[in-house]
Order: structure tokens, then sequence, then C-alpha cells
């Protein structure tokens, strides 16, 4: 196992010359995904292009977070030269991603490597996760693997109502 958990749920996240670091510690849900998201995941077109998340102190992850986990794996590997390397995942984490079919798909390792000097802990977001933002994780999820599609299907369709019913009728002529 990992250092040792503090009892604090958090992200910590850092950059060197190797690639980004994120480190999960305690339970990790969709309202730390927003920062992650917002830091993260547009920037990964910039070199370096890995991604190295350490789930050695991560107690649990909801859906939302495996599914920024998977959206990132897609777009790295969509522009080439580098990948996400889920390293040292706890038992629980481990057992989840089992759960989803997501060992034989992400990049599992068991030797990690030494985070950069520096990480910082993204501040978690002020208010509800959106609806458009969990839409697009779980359905990252949902393209992956036959198990997260049963899961989350009925999921998906909620959200995908909560959004038609947000959007304003459009003006007919």
């Amino acid at each position: 196992m990992g250092s040792g958990n503090t009892g604090i749920d958090s992200l910590l996240l850092g950059r060197d010359a190797r690639g980004w670091f994120v480190t999960a510690r305690g339970s990790i849900r969709a309202m730390l995904c927003f920062p992650l998201r917002d830091e993260l995941l547009e920037r990964l077109e910039e070199p370096p292009r890995d991604v190295f998340v350490d789930l050695a102190d991560c107690l649990y992850m909801d859906s939302t977070f495996i599914g920024l986990l998977v959206a990132m794996d897609r777009r790295l590997r969509g522009i080439g030269g580098g990948g996400l390397h889920v390293l040292r995942p706890s038992p629980a984490c481990r057992d989840l991603l089992g759960q989803l079919g997501l060992l034989e798909v992400l990049s599992i390792e068991e030797d990690a490597p030494a985070t950069p000097v520096g990480m910082r802990e993204l501040a978690e977001r002020d208010g509800k996760p959106g609806a458009e933002f969990i839409l697009k994780a779980h359905e990252a999820l949902m393209e992956t693997s036959g198990e997260a599609r049963k899961k989350f299907g009925v999921l998906k369709e909620v959200l995908e109502r909560k959004l038609r019913a947000e959007k304003p009728p459009r003006d007919t002529p």
C-alpha cells in the first residue's frame, strides 16, 4: 500500500519532465473531478503526454472519476506519444476497475515513479456537478466495456432527459 491515508479526500497534481502526476487519497467523488478536468484534460496535447495516477491511498472512487480517467486515456491514445498509467491501485480500486472490465483496458502498474516536488492539492468545487460533465464521464466509461454499459445505461438516460429539460425551447418560424 502507499504512504498511508491521512483521512483526507484529496487529489494532488504536479508536473515535471516525465509528465503529469495525480495522487488520489481517500474517497474521490465528482466534486473533486471538476478541478482535475479543468487543470488537465485540455492540456494533454502539450508534451510530455504521460499521466501517472497513483491510487495506492485511494479508498474509493466514484464512476465519474473513473470515467474521467477513461476519457483521459482515450484522449492520450488519440493524440499519441504518451499514455495514462494507473499506479499501485489499492485493493478497493482494483476491485472497482475489475467490476467495470477496466483492468484489461487501462495500463495498471505496480511500480510508481517518484512524484515531482511541489505537488499541489486541487480545491473541491462549490455547487453540484453539472449533468453534462457527469454524462460525458459516464459515456466515456460506457464505451469501454459491456459491464459499464449495463451498469450506467439508466443513469445515462436520466442525465440526457435532464439536459433536454434544461435546454430552452428553440424558436419556431
